[in-house]
């Protein structure tokens, strides 16, 4: 098959983000690699495009939401299918994107929306930091425990990325913080295992809910079973926790964000408010504990502290501008606008 010769003339961001839509995206959004490449996450560890190809120029962000019945249950299997399924519909969604960008003359990297680069601080950190392109890309803002979200469907979105040597029109980032923050906590008293911090996460006490069968679970299962007499391995083979890690090994199962948790009681997003207030209402993980961790979270921000998630580097991702409130008092009322389209248009 004969490819076109590359014309940016003939190919812009309307169009890519045409091709995104019609693949399937709920959101989809452009970033710049150049601004990528000089605003790493953590300039310790560069998750930039430039270390991948050289000749990336442009990152294409797309968004899918997670539908909200898997959020109204108790169980939790449900969300860590449709979790999975929603990763796998993405990257084929990306893969699709990839082809037409072909086509087109241009190439399009996928990176798999749930993949680790073991020399990025030893953990589950991706070549490429999902939710910090989501936010470049003009799509959203960080939330207190660092959850990226939107103002349409608040968290409960996950991400993939296709990076490309084709240059494209970036969107501008949001400079409004989107998280209503200190003043709600919701996601502070709801984690199971107290690990929301100020615009931060306990990442590895995050992970033990989260990631219930990803790396550190299983190396250390492996490590166990080496190190165990003869019956303790013949006990290992035969348990349960084997055969779930299995399942994460081979289905991808439990290994990425499997405790709904923080994204099922944030308040930001038209989809919280059509389906998850009043069974999100009450938070039964909340204590006076994480009461006060909260009320101190706001006295921190209001005197001036010294906050590392927020400080010079950080709130660009957190969103610049503060909290006002607009941007989810616009979204709510264009929601509300086309609830009344829906109950105006005629049934057939």
């Amino acid at each position: 098959m004969k490819v076109n010769q590359k014309s940016s003339a003939t190919l812009g961001a309307t169009d890519v983000k045409a091709m995104a839509l019609e693949a399937g995206a709920d959101l989809v959004g452009i970033a710049s690699a150049e601004t990528l490449n000089q605003f790493p996450p953590d300039p310790r560890w560069p998750q930039t495009p430039g270390r991948l190809s050289a000749d990336a120029k442009s990152v294409i962000v797309l968004a899918l939401r997670v539908p909200v019945a898997s959020f109204r249950t108790r169980e939790p299997e449900p969300y860590q299918m449709v979790n999975m399924m929603i990763n796998r519909r993405l990257d084929k969604q990306a893969r699709k994107v990839s082809e037409q960008l072909e086509r087109q003359g241009f190439f399009g990297l996928v990176m798999n929306n749930n993949s680790s680069d073991w020399e990025l601080k030893s953990g589950t950190y991706g070549p490429l930091s999902l939710r910090h392109l989501a936010i470049e890309a003009g799509m959203g803002t960080l939330g207190l425990g660092v959850n990226f979200m939107c103002v349409e469907y608040g968290p409960r979105v996950n991400l993939a990325v296709v990076v490309t040597d084709a240059e494209l029109e970036p969107d501008q980032p949001m400079t409004e913080q989107l998280c209503v923050g200190e003043g709600c906590s919701r996601c502070l008293y709801a984690c199971p295992t107290d690990s929301v911090l100020h615009f931060n996460i306990d990442k590895r006490g995050c992970s033990t809910e989260a990631q219930v069968t990803g790396i550190y679970g299983v190396s250390n299962l492996f490590h166990r079973h080496l190190e165990s007499d003869e019956e303790t391995r013949r006990s290992i083979l035969n348990s349960g926790e084997l055969m779930a890690y299995w399942q994460g090994i081979t289905r991808v199962w439990g290994c990425f964000g499997t405790c709904p948790r923080c994204t099922a009681v944030c308040p930001v997003g038209d989809d919280y408010h059509a389906f998850l207030a009043a069974p999100q209402k009450v938070i039964p993980e909340s204590t006076p504990e994480r009461i006060e961790k909260g009320k101190s979270y706001k006295a921190a921000l209001k005197q001036g502290d010294d906050i590392p998630g927020m400080n010079d580097w950080n709130i660009r991702w957190v969103g610049p501008d503060g909290y006002t409130g607009k941007a989810a008092k616009a979204q709510r009322e264009k929601f509300r606008l086309s609830q009344q389209i829906k109950l105006q248009e005629p049934t057939s």
